[in-house]
């Protein structure tokens, strides 16, 4: 019995190797959790075109948006884990999400399988423009001076990294702001670019224009060191805020179940994506950092932020709305 046993178990082994060396066979489908034209689908649809040219099959992009990516992440939770089906996860539906809410559709710890890092991106707090405040501390200033009366727009909502990332400033420094939660990022930009809400945490590729062309004023950067990109833009930390830091991330993830042997071969074309000329074009259009990483480490890179976001969402007070 247990030589059959081993028979049997070699015999699975050799066939899903040979499967996954045959892998793909037709379109692969991704799974994004966003709007169309949102960041996270604008960063990944460089990604999306070099992975179908090495893997020799398209690689189709299914923007499945709705509550802060939750509906297309359960959508990739209860997909068929054949190797067909791959999906974006980030910060927000891999490690906030199980924090900020109470229950969730989907068990980020259970239903995923991660396949690969793909890129980080610091959000900037930007300002609008008619708004009289030259840095972070004259913000600080000048909310302090009208309570009640300022207030902070976030990109894609409540429990979004833009909304905690405003609620680590307001509980950090004490402030009575609001909270104006939005849609989408490019509502929320502009809004703040015609002067309808005061300031915005934003990812840097979402906002890196508007700053150039003068139209919203940066004050902070929220990643540990100030950008290459704008390197007279303060981090949080150098404008008063020790210690603060909070940086947006994303990669591919599988549903769980799906073949180990397809999940490395996907793995390997993520790595080789990511070195392409096209793709590392696109990324420094977008200040996007490209973080390559084993399946392991992705893994163990999850557990981390998870335990880091979970102390922001405790620390900034943030409730689902």
């Amino acid at each position: 019995m247990k030589l059959l046993k081993l028979i049997v178990t070699a015999a699975l082994a050799v066939a899903t190797a040979a499967s996954a060396q045959e892998w793909p066979t037709k379109p692969i489908r991704l799974i994004i959790p966003y709007a169309a034209g949102s960041g996270p689908d604008i960063a990944m649809r460089p990604v999306a075109d070099r992975l179908g040219q090495i893997l020799k099959q398209a690689v189709v992009v299914d923007n499945i948006a709705g509550a802060g990516g939750i509906v297309g992440s359960q959508t990739l939770a209860r997909a068929k884990p054949d190797g067909y089906t791959f999906g974006f996860g980030n910060n927000i539906t891999l490690a906030v999400n199980k924090s900020f809410f109470d229950k969730l559709p989907y068990d980020p710890d259970k239903d995923f399988q991660p396949v690969g890092l793909l890129f980080d991106n610091p959000y900037i707090l930007v300002a609008r423009p008619t708004l009289k405040v030259g840095n972070l501390q004259e913000l600080i200033a000048y909310v302090k001076a009208n309570p009640g009366k300022a207030n902070f727009a976030s990109g894609t909502g409540v429990g979004s990294g833009s909304h905690l990332t405003g609620e680590m400033m307001r509980s950090q420094a004490g402030l009575d702001i609001s909270h104006i939660p939005y849609k989408s990022g490019s509502q929320a930009l502009s809004d703040l670019v015609n002067g309808s809400v005061d300031v915005l945490f934003d990812n840097v590729n979402g906002v890196q224009q508007f700053i150039k062309n003068g139209q919203i004023k940066p004050l902070a950067v929220t990643s540990a060191k100030r950008l290459p990109q704008f390197p007279d833009i303060p981090t949080m930390a150098e404008s008063g805020f020790p210690g603060f830091e909070a940086v947006a991330w994303g990669g591919i993830i599988a549903p769980a179940g799906t073949p180990p042997a397809i999940v490395q071969r996907l793995n390997a074309a993520i790595a080789e994506a990511l070195k392409s000329p096209e793709v590392v074009r696109a990324n420094q259009t977008m200040a996007l950092n490209p973080l390559a990483s084993s399946t392991q480490e992705f893994s163990a890179f999850i557990a981390k932020e998870s335990v880091k976001w979970a102390r922001i969402v405790k620390t900034s007070g943030a409730k689902p709305e």
